[in-house]
């Protein structure tokens, strides 16, 4: 009979495999998602034990040791869209695949010119959105592939059957290079909560794996071999301090996703900092033809402007992004001091430092933008929040606090570094 690894998704399974997980399925997980349970066999998904009649007896209270990976959609669909998944690019990847398959069921003389023809209407009419919509349907109602006979039932409609029925080349018939991009469709289609679980109970018993093997960890390695996609993102900011206060915020707000990137250490290389030196990382790697993806960090200021403009006439490769931490709200009407004193200022785009998006618990009147040199080049004022040291110390003291008290977590101010993080998920969609 032979043992079988399964991954679902809200209860529902998606793919099916003999003997070993898929390394591209498993990449969605962490060993940090790692469950080891103990439970009857009656408590096994009935979606998957009953593929065969009488595998697992319904009724069965023999306790067995479950390994799984376990992950909430919201996480996994994150996860998806950092290493290059997002449903915007799902979507381009399917109908690329689809429209090449219309061109190849091209009318044809003979026997075969019916059945061409047919396939040929019914992938004409399988859009992107018509297939999301009968998958949701699918799933929500739990109607099971060949060889059961759901797909004749009568309130099944004609997308529905197609992806009941049998589809060789592409997995439930949707068409993607990766089933990376089917898993992150299926994520969009659930609650956010709903559970994203490989079960790998069987193939751990069968010796397959070991029981205390780090599975996933090891697929990822596999992966990352020869695979650009599975690597970490490197972060280049302009100095350590951007990197240390990131790499605490991407832990606090975004737990899951913390290994997916990697922070360039200015400390170890020795390197000075400043958004010129940031500049010139940037033009190494790109001159070394590294196949990591690679963000180049810059504050949202004058300097950051002015230094970013020799990269404006390079062709980045497409591994390459270059973004300044974001526009802020708060920043429209901030205390600035010049010549003529003290007065309110957009300083957005002039002097939105790391210290800016710490949050307005730890800014105060205390930290007024102060302007500095004028640059000719882009025509504004460099402005410098006044004690910086004090700004950062503030917030290290407030996430000791949070981390120290979860509950004051949700009352803390994290919109400045959820901006920035945001936007760096978003660098390659």
């Amino acid at each position: 009979m032979g043992s079988y690894t399964e991954f679902s998704i809200d209860g529902y399974p998606l793919v099916h495999t003999k003997s070993e997980a898929v390394p591209e399925v498993l990449s969605v997980f962490r060993e940090s998602n790692r469950c080891v349970v103990q439970r009857k066999l009656s408590e096994r998904n009935p979606m998957v034990w009953e593929r065969v009649p009488g595998r697992v007896n319904p009724e069965d209270d023999e306790l067995e040791t479950a390994i799984l990976y376990r992950a909430s959609a919201k996480e996994v669909a994150q996860r998806l869209d950092v290493m290059g998944f997002s449903l915007r690019q799902a979507k381009q990847d399917f109908e690329h695949l689809r429209l090449e398959l219309i061109e190849e069921l091209q009318p044809a003389e003979g026997d075969l010119e019916d059945l061409l023809a047919e396939n040929r209407a019914e992938i004409v009419h399988l859009t992107f959105e018509n297939y999301g919509d009968a998958l949701r349907s699918v799933m929500r109602r739990k109607l099971r592939t060949v060889p059961f006979e759901d797909r004749n039932r009568p309130d099944v409609s004609d997308t529905e059957r197609y992806i009941l029925g049998y589809n060789e080349d592409y997995l439930m018939g949707y068409f993607c290079s990766d089933p990376r991009f089917m898993i992150r469709v299926a994520c969009s289609l659930v609650p956010l909560d709903a559970v994203v679980e490989q079960d790998l109970t069987e193939v751990v018993d069968a010796g397959y794996y070991e029981a205390d093997e780090p599975i996933c960890e090891n697929a990822l390695r596999e992966l990352t071999a020869d695979y650009p996609l599975n690597t970490k993102i490197i972060i280049v900011t302009e100095g350590s301090s951007d990197a240390a206060i990131l790499r605490e915020a991407l832990g606090l707000l975004y737990p899951h996703l913390v290994d997916f990137y990697s922070f360039f250490d200015f400390d170890a290389s020795r390197a000075a900092g400043g958004a010129n030196q940031v500049v010139s990382v940037l033009k190494a790697f790109i001159a070394a033809d590294i196949s990591n993806k690679v963000i180049g960090l810059f504050d949202n200021d004058t300097a950051a402007r002015e230094a970013v403009r020799p990269l404006e006439r390079i062709a980045l490769p497409h591994n390459v992004a270059v973004l300044r931490y974001p526009a802020l709200e708060s920043l429209h009407s901030y205390p600035t001091i010049g010549p003529t004193g003290t007065a309110p200022f957009d300083v957005n785009g002039l002097a939105g430092s790391i210290e800016m998006y710490l949050g307005n618990d730890v800014l105060s009147s205390d930290h007024p933008v102060q302007w500095k040199g004028f640059s000719e080049s882009v025509g504004a004022y460099q402005g410098e929040v006044m004690h910086k040291a004090s700004v950062q110390e503030k917030f290290r003291q407030k996430v000791e606090r949070c981390k120290a008290n979860p509950e004051l977590f949700a009352c803390a101010d994290w919109a400045g570094l959820d901006q920035i993080w945001k936007s760096i998920f978003a660098a390659f969609d």
